[in-house]
C-alpha cells in the first residue's frame, strides 16, 4: 500500500507506504518536518492508516518517518495546481451564472415593460375601433412579448393573466 497525504494546515505532502511483512508504516515528507507537525503527521497515520493495515493486529509494528524525499515537491505542485485549475472552473461557473441570472432579469424588465406599453397601445386601439387587421397585429405583438418574458423570466405568465379584463374579448380570435 502506498498513498499520497496533503496536509493543509502546514501545506505538507508525505507519502505513506505500508509493509505488511514488517508490519511498518514508512513515510516521507516533501520537505523537513517540526516536532510538531511530527506529531500531527504520526497521530494522523496511526488514527487513519494503521486502522486499514493488520499494524495493530501483529506485534512488532513500527512507525517510522524515512525522511524528504525530494520528488513529493513535484506531487506537491501538481496537487496545487490540480486545486488552482479546479478554484478557477468553479469561479467561471460562478461568474456565468452570475451574468446569466443578471441578463435574464434584466430582459425580463425590458419585455415586462414592453407588454405594458403594448397593452396600453392595445386599448387605444380597441377604443379607436380600428380594423381588425389593426387588432390582429397588435394580438401578436402581445403574445410574442409574452412569449419573449417568458424566456427569460422564473415565473412564466399567460395571455389570460395579464391583460385587463376589459380587453380580453378583443383578443378572441
Amino acid at each position: 500500500m502506498k498513498e499520497l497525504f496533503y496536509f493543509s494546515t502546514s501545506d505538507l505532502m508525505i507519502q505513506v507506504s505500508y509493509k505488511s511483512d514488517l508490519n511498518s508504516i514508512h513515510y516521507f515528507s516533501h520537505r523537513s518536518l517540526s516536532f510538531g507537525e511530527r506529531v500531527v503527521v504520526e497521530q494522523y497515520l496511526l488514527t487513519n492508516v494503521a486502522v486499514k493495515t493488520e499494524y495493530y493486529k501483529k506485534h512488532p509494528a513500527m512507525l517510522n518517518y524515512n525522511g524528504v524525499d525530494s520528488k513529493l515537491v513535484k506531487e506537491l505542485n501538481q496537487f496545487h495546481l490540480k486545486n488552482t485549475m479546479n478554484l478557477l472552473k468553479e469561479k467561471e461557473r460562478e461568474v456565468k451564472t452570475s451574468v446569466k441570472k443578471l441578463i435574464d432579469k434584466s430582459m425580463s424588465s425590458y419585455y415586462f415593460e414592453q407588454i405594458g406599453n403594448a397593452i396600453l397601445e392595445f386599448r387605444d386601439i380597441v377604443d379607436d375601433s380600428l380594423g381588425d387587421e389593426m387588432l390582429s397585429s397588435y394580438r401578436r405583438k402581445l403574445r410574442q412579448l409574452i412569449e419573449a418574458y417568458n424566456v427569460y423570466s422564473a415565473k412564466k405568465v399567460t395571455l389570460d393573466e395579464i391583460v385587463p379584463e376589459d380587453l380580453k374579448g378583443h383578443l378572441q380570435t
